[in-house]
């Protein structure tokens, strides 16, 4: 059989960042990428795909902000909700579409998912992950009186400038509250739409559950979940065809295939930016540190490709060093 497979979809995946964010436009990009996963979909492996929201979530805090003294507040874990929903309406319904022009039919389940952070995570005092939409220095400086954190985003592309967005607060992900559900809904045959934005951000109480204002990361998240539901491969699409080393200088050069020794060596040497490519490569080195694992990062157009070993990053299981 197959090897069970988490995709990670990056919220990139549903924008381009030339043309604003509109519903439309999230359909059409998600038919897309969707579309190129045929090879994923026609072998009747257990898949789960997991997705970003960044863009989407940004958009919402927006909506918030200018309805205060209209409309009820909302807090970001709440966003965080509404943005799973959204997003997991618009796969779930272009993925069986894409199926049915692929002649093929499989069900689909779409999971609303908490996941549970420690309320003392040191990613409260300092935020990293950033959301929503580009500003000019004037509207950071806007945001920044009115006390909301901007930071320089690292571009998406090789060669883009730095550009400044909202960050927020991003906890590392400990427990995945529905992995029994996961698990019953792929033994049943159905592809599984969980964990999305990286899940609804929650902490233990006596017992009970809480949601935390934060975004957590959906590949550290994706991760955890491949290993709870022991999965063999995670794909991590995003809007780059690899993962590079001094990514953004002219030194830059590809990453093409790695243990997990070297990638912890060059994460530790500061390759990959933070809220962007270094939650993905600290992903890959969880995930694939099991034997018989492997993360391969790389873009919509060189996923096929990417499967062959031919293109993108591929980051495998090495085994503890001195064994």
């Amino acid at each position: 059989m197959p090897e069970r497979t988490i995709l990670a979809l990056g919220g990139n995946a549903f924008a381009s960042p030339q043309q604003p964010l509109t519903m439309a436009g999230q359909f059409k990009f998600a038919h897309a990428a969707l579309r190129s996963l045929h090879p994923l979909l026609g072998d009747g492996r257990d898949l789960v795909i997991t997705h970003g929201n960044g863009p989407q979530v940004g958009h919402m805090l927006i909506r918030v902000e200018q309805s205060l003294g209209t409309a009820y507040a909302i807090p970001l874990e709440v966003c965080v909700a509404e943005s799973e929903g959204e997003l997991g309406y618009v796969i779930e319904q272009t993925l069986r579409n894409v199926l049915v022009e692929l002649g093929r039919r499989r069900p689909i389940a779409g999971l609303m998912t908490e996941v549970v952070v420690d309320a003392d995570d040191p990613a409260f005092e300092h935020p990293t992950k950033p959301v929503g939409p580009y500003y000019t220095i004037e509207q950071a400086a806007e945001l920044r009186d009115k006390g909301f954190q901007v930071s320089e985003d690292v571009g998406r592309a090789p060669g883009e400038l730095k550009r400044l967005r909202r960050v927020v607060p991003s906890p590392k992900p400990l427990e995945i509250i529905d992995v029994r559900i996961i698990e019953t809904l792929l033994q049943s045959g159905a592809i599984v739409i969980a964990a999305g934005g990286g899940g609804i951000p929650v902490v233990r109480e006596d017992g009970q559950l809480r949601g935390v204002e934060a975004v957590v990361d959906k590949d550290l998240t994706s991760s955890l979940l491949g290993r709870a539901i022991d999965a063999r491969l995670m794909i991590i699409l995003t809007n780059v065809p690899c993962a590079y080393r001094n990514f953004g200088t002219r030194k830059q050069s590809p990453i093409e295939r790695i243990d997990i020794h070297t990638a912890q060596q060059l994460l530790d040497e500061g390759h990959f930016a933070e809220g962007s490519m270094r939650p993905k490569i600290e992903a890959a080195i969880q995930f694939s540190g099991r034997p018989n694992c492997r993360t391969i990062i790389c873009n919509v157009e060189t996923l096929e490709r990417s499967g062959a070993g031919e293109a993108g990053t591929l980051i495998e299981y090495a085994a503890p060093e001195g064994e």
